[in-house]
């Protein structure tokens, strides 16, 4: 029967308060929807958005956002190489704005030189940060899987071939094949050209350029007059309004003065040296400073892995990446002004390639020109908002992508909370349920005395137990209790069948003791090396503690006490034994609770990484919420929030397909 009446539903204060509940309910479902909006929304944000605090992605909707974030991700999370790259000061993600118009022609002419530029000397975007904590990107996830395939998946090949100490694929990024101005002799040839073969299958639109005007206006310049441009035009009696406004002559100034100081500094001791070109009136003062600073033939060939025939038969380089060993020789010969005179000295950086290319293209530089810079920004808005749907899609996808990886990567941890959960299911709604009946229909003396046992486990939490815990786990006596089990079992049976003139519980009683002394006594002083076993790292050791629960029991025994007990009554006389009213009368009629025991259990077992990392140090046997744990401390803050939607998706689903069935179980029992 309702508490109000239809005819009470009339009443104006009625709708009043059914308005007001109704108002109360929406405010709860908003203060809780509200926060999962902002996590949904947190977990797929990135350095360049963080500041943002709406529930829901904004570069959806704001082209500038998009725009921030798609260079953030181009340019590896590395400001420093947005602002060389475009020669213009980038202070941070937020202060970038739409670039300056550019004409469509030269637009289409960057792209043509951007895809005919050669393998070897491709810079790849969309990579890793250089340095903490890892996001994976685009090309990044495209490296691995190529190497991945190249190797057939054997991680310590790729770590043999690369020189690298990986422990897993989720760890694998390129090696850095240049270091300072060295090249990093610790790369084998062979997988040098592997690298150059991946580099080859990059989209032109992924590629970045390192201007050399850039490098020495915002990065040399930049750092030697602080970052204030008044403190340079001060020193150097200029009038320029930002840094990005300084050229950089491919020769040498002319004029003697701070400019061509600066100039000299910067090609003999900082630029990339394969941006620096020799004129080739320096080859005889090149191989004569080869043999000042080498003995022989014998040890330059040993110092640099050649089988050359002579000091003579030594190329004279005009690019270092026409021989790569000479690095060193290279940058030191250019760093000596006795040997190498500055004039001799020439820059050719991508600025260089691209004004060749025009001439090439058009027989002159169009007018509009106004630097490689501003034609690189201007080219990449157009990539950006002409690849939207893409450049939208990855962006939103690639913090769950790193964590899916990942758990791939580590695919025990599926197998094993697969495992784990279902056997720690069936083993709730199996020893629970017994528990239970057995408090329900036997009405044992002490029953309100197990009750109050099983409602006392709750005062304590679960990190109390953890230590304990772990230590039986490690000495678990499984032996004697299987013996002391056994022996109990076997003896009650016998005295069943010989001594009926004892009682049933004096049988019992001297079944339960001799166990005990068989268990706990004879057998650890026959067999003192068995006493114990080690549970740890296998399913037993995360089962076993959380196999019965006392709040389930006290559920459960309540539960069973609803039925009707006329419904036993008539199973007995119909020929049903205990074990057939309880398996196909009372838990037939438990279904409902079962559901809500079974959700309970699964999130609990699901959810625990802290009792399972301390009892399985084995990684072998970690679930997913250990290696979760272990993930979120290697990567940014939005892949963690990644993570954490990505592992709530297991339970939403069970909930959903569970819903009718756990409804019942909440609304059964208080219609009862």
């Amino acid at each position: 029967m309702p508490i109000i009446s239809q005819i009470g539903k009339r009443s104006l204060k009625v709708r009043l308060l059914y308005a007001s509940i109704y108002i109360a309910l929406s405010i709860g479902a908003v203060t809780m929807i509200y926060p999962l909006m902002l996590m949904l929304s947190g977990s797929v944000k990135s350095e360049a958005d963080s500041w943002s605090i709406k529930p829901y992605p904004e570069f959806w909707f704001d082209d500038l956002i998009l725009f921030q974030k798609y260079t953030e991700a181009k340019y590896n999370v590395f400001a420093q190489d947005v602002q060389q790259a475009w020669c213009k000061p980038v202070m941070s993600w937020r202060t970038i704005e739409k670039p300056a118009p550019v004409s469509p022609e030269l637009i289409s002419d960057f792209r043509s030189w951007r895809a005919s530029v050669p393998a070897e000397q491709r810079i790849v975007g969309q990579m890793a940060p250089l340095s903490g904590k890892i996001l994976l990107a685009e090309n990044l996830r495209s490296y691995r899987s190529y190497m991945a395939k190249k190797y057939g998946n054997d991680l310590a090949a790729y770590n043999q071939a690369s020189n690298q100490l990986c422990t897993s694929w989720s760890n694998v990024k390129p090696p850095t094949e240049i270091i300072g101005r060295y090249r990093n002799r610790n790369i084998s040839e062979e997988f040098l050209r592997e690298g150059i073969r991946w580099r080859a299958t990059i989209s032109p639109e992924d590629l970045n350029v390192e201007s050399g005007r850039g490098h020495y206006a915002l990065g040399y310049l930049y750092g030697l007059y602080t970052s204030s441009i008044d403190a340079y035009n001060k020193t150097h009696g200029t009038n320029y309004k930002s840094y990005g406004e300084i050229s950089f002559p491919d020769r040498v100034p002319a004029k003697a003065g701070l400019e061509r100081q600066d100039w000299t500094n910067f090609v003999r001791n900082e630029i990339k040296l394969s941006n620096i070109r020799l004129d080739a009136s320096l080859a005889p003062a090149f191989r004569k400073f080869l043999k000042g600073r080498h003995e022989s033939i014998v040890t330059f060939n040993k110092e640099n892995s050649t089988a050359l025939a002579s000091m003579e038969a030594i190329p004279f380089p005009d690019t270092i990446d026409d021989a790569p060993y000479l690095r060193q020789d290279f940058e030191n010969f250019i760093k000596s002004p006795e040997v190498c005179p500055i004039e001799s000295v020439y820059i050719y950086s991508p600025e260089e390639m691209f004004r060749d290319f025009l001439m090439k293209s058009h027989g002159k530089i169009p007018e509009d020109y106004t630097g490689l810079g501003a034609v690189v920004a201007a080219t990449e808005w157009s990539d950006c908002f002409e690849n939207r749907k893409e450049i939208c899609w990855e962006l939103t996808m690639r913090n769950y992508l790193q964590v899916l990886d990942y758990l791939a990567m580590h695919g025990n941890g599926l197998l094993n909370t697969f495992i784990y959960c279902s056997l720690a299911v069936l083993c709730a709604l199996v020893v629970n349920p017994l528990a239970a009946y057995a408090l329900s229909r036997f009405r044992l003396p002490g029953t309100y005395k197990i009750l109050l046992f099983c409602m006392a486990t709750m005062a304590f939490p679960g990190e109390v137990t953890m230590i304990p815990g772990f230590l039986l786990l490690k000495r678990f006596p499984m032996w004697p209790i299987l013996i002391g089990l056994g022996v109990t079992i076997i003896l009650f049976l016998i005295l069943e069948k010989w001594l009926l003139k004892w009682k049933e519980n004096w049988r019992a009683m001297f079944s339960l003791i001799a166990g005990l002394v068989s268990g706990a006594i004879i057998f650890p002083a026959l067999a003192p090396d068995y006493t114990t076993t080690s549970l740890l790292n296998n399913f037993a050791a995360l089962v076993l503690p959380g196999m019965a629960n006392g709040f389930s029991i006290f559920l459960l025994k309540g539960f069973f006490d609803s039925m009707p007990k006329e419904l036993y009554e008539a199973a007995e006389i119909d020929g049903a034994g205990e074990w057939t009213k309880f398996w196909m009368l009372t838990m037939n009629l438990s279904k409902p609770i079962l559901a809500v025991i079974a959700l309970g259990t699964f999130t609990n077992s699901y959810s625990a990484f802290m009792m399972a990392l301390i009892i399985i140090p084995d990684q072998k046997m970690w679930t997913i919420m250990v290696w979760i744990f272990q993930l979120q401390s290697q990567v940014p803050q939005p892949v963690v929030y990644a993570s954490l939607v990505i592992a709530a998706i297991p339970t939403f689903i069970i909930f959903v397909l569970c819903q009718n069935v756990i409804m019942r179980g909440i609304v059964v029992p208080t219609e009862k």
